[in-house]
């Protein structure tokens, strides 16, 4: 069962989850973002250091179950791209909860015409 709380990613909470991370080898370490609700640019600058040293460690940077918000965030700034990202699998299904790390990695979704780093409201 997945835990059932919510989680914000800004200037509050980043240091304490970069000193938890920097404890932490990143070789086939992902990160799950699943609970995030909110995330902002300590958040990105955060995720942008993390990925900075896992490919100095030779490592690659996995991010699951990024929430929407957090997708929009990536795209506005253009660091989607930058990250491999997965979705998580449905809790119940133990087959592909076993099986989540043989996944391609899920490609940029994007809707047509949009451009990284263009600026467009929810709902324009």
């Amino acid at each position: 069962m997945r835990p059932t709380f919510d989680v914000d990613l800004d200037m509050d909470t980043c240091p304490h989850l970069a000193e938890a991370l920097d404890a932490l080898t990143l070789r086939g370490q992902v990160l799950d973002l699943s609970a995030v609700t909110f995330m902002d640019s300590s958040a990105l600058n955060l995720l942008l250091a993390v990925r900075t040293r896992a490919h100095a460690e030779d490592a690659v940077l996995e991010l699951y179950g990024v929430p929407e918000q957090g997708l929009r965030l990536l795209d506005l700034t253009g660091a989607r791209d930058l990250f491999t990202l997965r979705p998580l699998p449905h809790p119940t299904d133990a087959a592909v909860s076993s099986a989540v790390s043989r996944l391609p990695p899920q490609g940029p979704a994007r809707a047509p015409g949009h451009q990284p780093g263009s600026r467009r409201r929810a709902g324009a």
